[in-house]
């Protein structure tokens, strides 16, 4: 019964083996594609153009995505458009209902033991960092580029639009958190449920982050031109 067991719960790899093979022949060279290092459950693949990079010692199943992981969301796998660079360091997870999305110009990199549970949002035209023991709750979303510009109605100067997310060391970010750009935490930091950052955070190691509702945090004239309001990364 237990062997029955260890089986059934090992059943989803039937189902990711054909795409995990596709995908690791065509992102990796042939010795670290031979051992399957990345296991796609369920994988959408929007574009796979980019680059997959892996900076450690490879094994099967060393970084699985889109893994039934949590209940809370539909068992959707994983959505993939990459048109940039993907890397990563080590051991990856990253659950189900969930989104990697990397523009040309954009590089996002997964330092050692990063954890994903559900429905994580991930859309990088920019730089995108992760250090080692990174823990992430269910339906985050981060995004290092606006989409849209800010017009200055006195002068006409526009925001730049994009800028990198950056994530400390043994870093936990709770579930419903939203990280923009120009985002730096701390090592050692808690991020708490529903926080919304947008820009660094400027706290020592150790601490704990929330947000700070209906704050006025600019008064410098932006606001949203229709007509000049598209970020284009390049």
């Amino acid at each position: 019964m237990k062997i029955i067991n260890k089986l059934w719960e090992r059943k989803w790899i039937l189902r990711a083996l054909i795409p995990s093979i596709y995908f690791n022949f065509r992102k990796l060279p042939f010795k670290q594609a031979c051992r399957l290092p990345i296991l796609l459950y369920k994988p959408e693949f929007i574009n796979i153009s980019g680059e997959i990079i892996i900076n450690s010692e490879v094994r099967f199943g060393l970084i699985k995505l889109g893994l039934n992981a949590v209940s809370i969301n539909p068992n959707t796998g994983i959505r993939i458009e990459n048109y940039g660079k993907i890397i990563f360091n080590g051991t990856t997870r990253i659950g189900n209902h969930s989104v990697l999305t990397v523009g040309k110009n954009g590089i996002i990199e997964f330092g050692k033991e990063f954890r994903a549970t559900t429905g994580l949002q991930l859309i990088c035209y920019k730089s995108v960092n992760f250090r080692d023991k990174v823990i992430i709750g269910w339906n985050v979303m981060m995004s290092d580029m606006d989409f849209h510009y800010l017009t200055n109605h006195e002068t006409g100067e526009t925001t730049q639009g994009y800028g990198s997310i950056s994530v400390g060391e043994n870093v936990w970010i709770a579930n419903g958190c939203k990280l923009y750009k120009n985002v730096t935490i701390p090592d050692y930091c808690v991020v708490g449920a529903d926080t919304i950052l947008h820009g660094p955070v400027l706290c020592p190691p150790y601490s704990t982050i929330t947000t700070q509702y209906k704050k006025v945090i600019s008064t410098k004239g932006y606001y949203l031109d229709w007509d000049n309001n598209l970020v284009n990364p390049g």
